[in-house]
């Protein structure tokens, strides 16, 4: 694996301007008040319009200077960011169950209700938030699956037959997430081991999809008419998939935070700082997204990693995109994860982006590449591993070359 270089250049051409005007209104400024070129008050002002310039344009980690400081100074004062009340008029449906203030990470996880279309055979649990939709689908691995998958069931998920969810006839999804979580527990007695699970996040803008909606029962009929046809296609590829109903979405709300809590977590430019350690967010290089990279992600030194491949389309192809989260009781070093580029000043969107949440712009954009048509992509599902903390992982050596 190989980092994106950790300084660059923003050089649009609304950064550029803006770099551009402001620079002159300060030279402008101070020479009115130095009544000259000469004073030392011009040379400050041209000492001003360089840092501005440098902290619009220069990036570090694919991240201007000025919106880091801006995010981490936003994310570091206003903790109710994590716990804001959904609005009762935003989701579907609000019943007395759903989560109070202060008890989610993002308001957009509210209570998802349950939906059957009327020639469908599943009931599909669907979020809303502010008009978007969300569903989830479970992918069970060999050990996991259902008595009737159990002996035909597959240990990976070609990425590419997740991505033709994206477009069923007349319904378009915005993205499809893939997140993965494998958490590291330990028997009395027995050598640690880990479990594995991994969920496919659909997400559906009702807002690009006016016909596909008229043409159907309701909003929900429409995403969950997309979640059937995706579940029986993964089906037919020997993955154990079912649609989540609503009761669910919980567990998956909890695997996915991996016991991150809005009281107890601060966040810093480099890593978020719980109560019990840290969380540390990467994303990965766009041509390191492979079968392989994506394999020596896991560490057996952390508590827990969640892993999300994004999947979108943009002029006709299927986008994917990379980000990991480690969760740890010390910070880690940077021999741990070399290869790797560091989310900096935007831990926090890392999680929010991972989480099956309903969002109108999504928390974190991070570079990816366009799938080839042909290209075997593939993400183990994993089943519970035990004695893997045992086992000799590649991915540091692998990391370093």
């Amino acid at each position: 694996m190989k980092a994106q270089p950790r300084l660059g250049l923003a050089l649009s051409w609304p950064k550029t301007t803006s770099a551009f005007l402001i620079d002159v209104a300060v030279l402008v400024v101070v020479r009115k008040l130095a009544g000259g070129p000469q004073t030392a008050m011009w040379w400050g002002g041209v000492a001003v319009a360089v840092v501005a310039t440098a902290a619009l344009l220069l990036t570090y980690r694919g991240i201007t200077v000025i919106s880091a400081l801006a995010r981490w100074l936003w994310d570091w004062s206003a903790p109710d960011i994590w716990d804001s009340s959904p609005e009762p008029a935003a989701a579907l449906s609000t019943p007395e169950s759903a989560p109070t203030r202060g008890e989610i990470l993002n308001p957009g996880c509210t209570a998802a209700i349950d939906h059957r279309r009327r020639f469908g055979r599943r009931v599909v649990g669907v979020r809303g938030y502010r008009g978007q939709l969300v569903a989830v689908v479970a992918l069970d691995g060999p050990a996991d699956a259902p008595p009737h998958h159990q002996t035909a069931s597959s240990t990976t998920l070609p990425v590419l037959a997740v991505a033709t969810g994206l477009h069923h006839f007349d319904v378009r999804l915005d993205a499809i997430d893939i997140v993965s979580v494998r958490r590291r527990h330990a028997a009395d007695g027995s050598p640690a081991g880990f479990e594995h699970r991994t969920w496919l996040v659909l997400r559906m803008d009702p807002q690009r999809n006016v016909g596909a909606v008229a043409a159907r029962d309701s909003l929900a009929s429409t995403l969950a008419a997309v979640v059937e046809r995706l579940v029986d296609d993964l089906n037919g590829r020997r993955c154990a998939a079912r649609p989540l109903t609503a009761d669910e979405f919980a567990e998956v709300d909890a695997a996915v935070a991996a016991g991150l809590q809005p009281a107890s977590t601060r966040s810093g430019l480099r890593h978020l700082k719980c109560f019990d350690g840290y969380a540390t967010s990467f994303w990965v290089s766009p041509q390191d997204i492979t079968s392989e990279t994506l394999d020596r992600l896991w560490l057996d030194d952390t508590d827990v990693t969640v892993l999300t491949i994004r999947l979108s389309a943009a002029a006709g192809r299927v986008h994917a995109s990379a980000w990991v989260r480690y969760h740890s009781a010390e910070p880690l070093g940077n021999d741990v994860c070399v290869g790797l580029n560091r989310l900096v000043a935007r831990q926090l969107a890392a999680v929010h982006a991972s989480l099956p949440a309903p969002v109108k712009r999504p928390p974190l954009v991070v570079p990816g590449r366009p799938l080839r048509d042909d290209e075997r992509l593939e993400i183990g599902l994993g089943q519970t591993e035990l004695d893997a903390a045992s086992e000799e992982h590649p991915m540091s050596e692998a990391a370093a070359v």
